[in-house]
């Protein structure tokens, strides 16, 4: 099969998922979930990309992210790995690889469909019966969005959704807006939908879809595009 395509085009965002090797766990205690979201701080000052979302479960990441300079994306996820890594084998006395070899990314439609897949995201936790409600999952993005109170480890890190900012003038609407969306996306039906969008490689309006085929001529977003026959 294929290697899924790298397209490295800075200002377009990306939904990136990333697994530990094997599916192995990666956050095992409070700690390294702290240690890997200063590694994103740090890492966000050296490199200038923009983090919308993200959610950090105990065996992989998801993260709504774009990238600012040209051909950064790869160096991004290849610093943060990296780095954790040496962290995870050092506190647990392990050697070799901790993260899967390859991450996976989607282009992402700067439109509601951006914030259908951050909401996504941050559903992981009840999808995956560890909390009851997405605000009782430190580790992700959620609380800089639904909740009354005011994260410092996050506040700092994120970078406002476009398209939340557009739910109304009032930061308190707004709030209760991207709370009453919970029951929607949560829904197995359109789950599975905004899952499948992702499979494919891109997530947002068919026109947006047909111009990233057009602009990166390529067919599927999960194939190398053809070698020129002429």
């Amino acid at each position: 099969m294929p290697r899924p395509l790298r397209i490295t085009t800075p200002n377009i965002p990306f939904h990136i998922l990333n697994r530990g090797n094997n599916r192995q766990t990666i956050f095992r205690d409070n700690d390294d979930f702290i240690y890997f979201i200063n590694l994103l701080k740090r890492f966000k000052k050296e490199l200038s990309f923009k983090l919308y979302h993200f959610c950090l479960m105990s065996n992989h990441t998801h993260f709504i992210m774009e990238p600012t300079i040209e051909g950064s994306l790869s160096k991004i996820m290849l610093k943060l790995t990296l780095a954790h890594t040496r962290y995870f084998n050092r506190k647990y006395r392990g050697v070799g690889h901790v993260w899967q070899g390859r991450y996976k990314s989607s282009l992402i439609d700067k439109d509601n469909y951006f914030i259908w897949c951050g909401l996504y995201n941050e559903l992981n936790p009840v999808r995956a019966g560890m909390v009851e409600h997405p605000k009782d999952w430190r580790w992700s993005s959620f609380n800089f969005y639904g909740s009354q109170q005011a994260d410092p480890l996050i506040d700092n890190l994120i970078d406002e959704d476009p398209y939340y900012i557009e739910l109304s003038s009032d930061s308190e609407t707004r709030k209760q807006i991207y709370l009453n969306n919970i029951n929607q996306v949560i829904e197995e039906e359109h789950l599975n939908y905004i899952r499948n969008q992702l499979d494919s490689g891109v997530f947002g309006k068919p026109d947006f879809i047909n111009e990233m085929k057009e602009k990166f001529k390529i067919d599927s977003f999960h194939r190398r595009p053809k070698k020129n026959q002429s």
